[in-house]
């Protein structure tokens, strides 16, 4: 089994601690790629090797924290010794844009961050927190507060981020609060809008501000960002689905399976028959 789809058991927030969590996990949730339906947070606080995201292979390093949306392909190839946490987390638990666009869904950067090591003892207080209110389900404002916590972690753990190069976001620059909305925006429709024109009008801006926008927080052209979205999902469902590629391409809204074998060459450079095959 290389995909594996599952559930919380119980709660809206599970935290589980490493070396333990390798014991009760079997290797097909752990080592072997996976998908889940919620997020998740792995804080390697002690650990080596590879963790995969989405076909891409990170290094693992102490005080490193992943973060996988719904729907992210992940496997970790490294010590079953390693130490750390993983918090797993209703989508529901998880509002606003940019929590859910800057910290997780960021495909056109890399998928954790690195904290300073000093930062992990109020990191870790947070955590402790969050399991506490975990038992007292039936308390008045279980809900709101829980997800009050899930905030101030995700924004600890921001501040605290040590990756160079790492855009910071504020929700007080018009720009910033747009290339949010397009990522957003983004991982609602790719299945069906392909040009920045689209996009654009859907965010009430004119596409050369929208590129400009883009421009000041990524590296990436607007139709780079679109385009590496739509290749993203095809390899997943050309690696871990039985579908034909022309079942792909309509899914992703290309009416011409032709069309879309040039489209997916041209951005890939070998064919979507040849990158089922690719391990």
């Amino acid at each position: 089994v290389r995909t594996r789809l599952s559930d919380l058991r119980g709660g809206s927030v599970e935290i589980a601690h490493m070396p333990g969590f390798f014991d009760t996990h079997t290797d097909i949730e752990t080592m072997r790629t996976h998908v889940h339906p919620f997020y998740e947070i792995v804080w390697f606080t002690r650990g080596e090797g590879v963790h995969t995201v989405d076909f891409t292979d990170y290094p693992v390093a102490d005080n490193t924290i992943f973060f996988i949306a719904p729907g992210q392909l992940h496997s970790f190839d490294g010590s079953r010794s390693s130490e750390g946490h993983v918090v797993k987390i209703c989508p529901h638990l998880l509002g606003g844009v940019l929590l859910k666009y800057n910290v997780f869904n960021t495909y056109d950067s890399v998928p954790y961050k690195r904290i300073a090591a000093g930062c992990a003892g109020s990191i870790l207080g947070i955590l402790s927190m969050i399991e506490d209110e975990v038992a007292k389900c039936d308390s008045v404002g279980h809900t709101d507060y829980l997800q009050s916590l899930v905030t101030m972690l995700l924004i600890k753990i921001e501040r605290c981020n040590m990756v160079q190069n790492d855009a910071i976001f504020s929700t007080n620059r018009t720009a910033h609060r747009t290339f949010l909305a397009f990522r957003r925006e983004i991982e609602h429709h790719f299945r069906s809008m392909h040009t920045v024109k689209e996009y654009a009008e859907l965010l009430n801006v004119s596409t050369k501000t929208l590129t400009n926008y883009v421009a000041e927080c990524s590296q990436h052209t607007p139709l780079e960002m679109i385009n590496n979205r739509i290749v993203l999902e095809a390899k997943r469902l050309l690696r871990y689905s039985d579908m034909m590629v022309k079942e792909i391409a309509a899914t992703l809204g290309f009416d011409d399976p032709s069309y879309f074998n040039k489209f997916f060459k041209r951005l890939v450079r070998c064919s979507a028959a040849e990158s089922r095959t690719l391990e």
